[in-house]
């Protein structure tokens, strides 16, 4: 255990050690205070959205989108991503550094690198089944609410290969979704809209323009 706890907080390990420990920390208050692990989750459709670049900085974005969406990124809530790299990268750092005896600090901080790119193999691989666990957990412990029919109001423009983002109010709460137009018509921020129906991969929802 002493030399489990030497390798573990080594100049190489120890960032890799302490977010382990913030992490666990972050998890029991999750199941003791009731934090949402959806707080920080990043909706990867939203990328759709009016990103502010032109030219090579949108392609770049859509690009490196593309990198976290191979690697499963979207599949899970962030943190539960950040939980299991940093995990993965913990572990492997620790074996590396055991059963190789790695002494330098330069070769260890150079092996973060290779490290890193395995992590991520990590979070494809386990994605997925976790993925499957979560969404029948159902964690929030609240009935599913149906969107189906709901006005709501637009928030950024809605096309139909164009994901923007809506609001609507459900037992006075105010709820922001995804979504796309559901015909060939754009949708401007801050019309009315209603939605009809939810995309096959349950990402974001289809809406038609209300008319009054």
């Amino acid at each position: 255990m002493k030399e489990l706890i030497e390798i573990s907080f080594s100049p190489v390990n120890a960032f890799f050690s302490i977010m382990c420990i913030l992490l666990v920390v972050y998890w029991l208050l999750v199941i003791i205070a009731g934090i949402d692990p959806d707080l920080f989750s990043v909706d990867f459709d939203s990328a759709d959205l009016d990103s502010g670049f032109d030219g090579d900085g949108e392609a770049d974005s859509s690009g490196f989108m593309k990198i976290l969406e191979y690697f499963n990124f979207d599949e899970l809530p962030l943190m539960f991503i950040i939980t299991i790299v940093f995990f993965s990268m913990w572990l492997i750092g620790v074996n590396i550094t055991y059963y190789l005896g790695i002494e330098s600090t330069l070769l260890g901080f150079l092996l973060l690198i290779p490290n890193f790119i395995l992590s991520l193999f990590v979070v494809k691989l386990f994605s997925k089944p976790l993925s499957y666990f979560y969404k029948q957990l159902n964690h929030k412990g609240e009935p599913e609410i149906d969107f189906l029919g709901r006005r709501c109001t637009v928030i950024t423009a809605i096309a139909p290969n164009k994901t923007g983002q809506l609001e609507l109010t459900v037992n006075g709460d105010p709820i922001k979704l995804y979504a796309r137009s559901n015909t060939e018509e754009v949708i401007a921020a801050g019309q009315q809209a209603v939605i009809v129906g939810e995309s096959s991969d349950k990402k974001y929802y289809l809406v038609e323009k209300f008319d009054y």
